[in-house]
């Protein structure tokens, strides 16, 4: 089975004076050797970035030997498939404190415009005494494995529920085999996400929750637990323009109405559902985002014998609508889904409140975990969140064009 890997993190390395070393540029790259006259130590710094506005991001590094340095440069290049092309450009030099010991400094990309830019940075060093400049080409192999990527992108993920609903816990025989918690594997989910996304494209994220427990605070008042999967679960969606987001992704696993043998569905059953928001359905970008999240997901799906189910892609204004009979029907394709309440807005409490502050919203349905497969897979390791991840990612990132279809 072809594996989705989240990219690994980068090291921060540390070559000595005189000392002849070798090291790898990245875990496919062929060892680099660093030339014998070498004179002094050479420090690979691996920046941070961090979107502050729709025009700027943050790129931020330490140095823990700041008096080796006189001056820092902070190095930009364009990407091409969320991969560094191209010459670097020098965008900042600053001069260094010249302080024994770890310092931190900061610098502020100002973008031309708002639209969806991504970059990759390293941060390069002029030697105190003068006689070491790494961006010259015998230290680029070091610097460049310490770059990283960084974006005006930022996505509010919602890992659904909270605690251990939706869990088979008390159930017994083969509907008990393989315990499972939808609340817990969103979780999970959601962590593996926000790691995908900043270490493979740069994007920032900000999550809802980040253990079993949420609680939201908007306009001043905060709402907990089961005020957030209720009454006022919109505030969820909410919290995507508080925290100055571009897309609210909610993430979640399917059931069924059955009644009959609620928690062990046939493997036909298995399908991707992605529903969009009224300002998604109406988006060129998040439409494209919610189709490659669904083809991505059952291709994927497909391939670890999840589903056989397809997934029909859906254009602006024109995604499915939802039924019942559609969602727990077998041997049926997934799809893009708008689903209406009685009153004409949006079904979901999570994302209408997206919709009401103009954000486009995505909930996903990665498969039935009222499938045995679902849950014995999600058992066995994190492959599978992992997997649904790396899917998520992807769609994301080929919305926003930071990567070519």
């Amino acid at each position: 089975m072809k594996k989705k890997k989240i990219i690994a993190t980068l090291l921060t390395l540390c070559l000595l004076a005189g000392i002849p070393h070798t090291v790898s540029a990245s875990s496919n790259a062929a060892d680099t050797v660093l030339p014998q006259e070498i004179s002094a130590p050479v420090y690979s710094i691996a920046p941070e970035t961090t979107k502050l506005s729709d025009q700027a991001i943050a790129v931020k590094w330490n140095c823990e030997d700041d008096a080796f340095v006189k001056d820092y440069y902070v190095m930009r290049r364009s990407t091409k498939n969320s991969v560094g092309k191209g010459a670097w450009k020098t965008i900042a030099e600053i001069e260094s404190y010249g302080i024994k010991g770890s310092r931190s400094y900061s610098y502020t990309d100002k973008l031309k415009s708002p639209a969806p830019q991504q970059y990759e940075y390293k941060i390069c060093i002029l030697s105190s005494d003068e006689t070491m400049d790494t961006r010259q080409i015998e230290y680029q192999a070091i610097t460049d494995a310490a770059a990283v990527l960084g974006t005006n992108i930022k996505i509010c993920i919602d890992p659904g529920h909270f605690g251990t609903l939706n869990n088979n816990y008390d159930a017994t025989g083969k509907d008990g085999n393989f315990p499972y918690s939808e609340a817990v594997f969103n979780l999970e989910t959601a962590h593996a996400l926000q790691t995908e996304l900043k270490q493979a494209y740069g994007i920032d994220s900000y999550l809802t929750r980040n253990d079993a427990s949420i609680a939201l605070t908007y306009n001043g008042k905060t709402y907990k637990n089961e005020n957030l999967d209720q009454k006022n679960i919109a505030v969820r969606g909410y919290m995507a323009k508080v925290q100055g987001c571009d897309l609210f992704l909610s993430l979640h696993t399917n059931s069924t109405s059955r009644q009959t043998k609620p928690w062990s569905q046939p493997k036909s059953i298995n399908k991707a559902f992605v529903f969009v928001n009224q300002t998604a359905h109406a988006d060129d970008t998040a439409m494209t985002i919610a189709n490659a999240i669904g083809t991505s997901l059952t291709d994927y799906n497909r391939e670890a014998g999840i589903q056989t189910a397809g997934f029909v892609t859906r254009a602006k204004h024109k995604a499915s609508s939802f039924s019942t009979l559609k969602n727990d029907a077998a041997r049926t394709n997934g799809t893009v889904i708008y689903r209406k309440n009685s009153s004409g807005g949006d079904y979901y409490g999570v994302l209408r409140g997206a919709a009401a502050n103009g954000i486009p919203g995505i909930l996903v349905e990665h498969a039935f975990h009222v499938t045995q497969i679902v849950r014995k897979l999600a058992g066995v390791s994190t492959d599978l969140s992992e997997n649904w991840a790396a899917c998520d990612a992807y769609g994301i990132a080929l919305g926003f064009g930071f990567l070519s279809s």
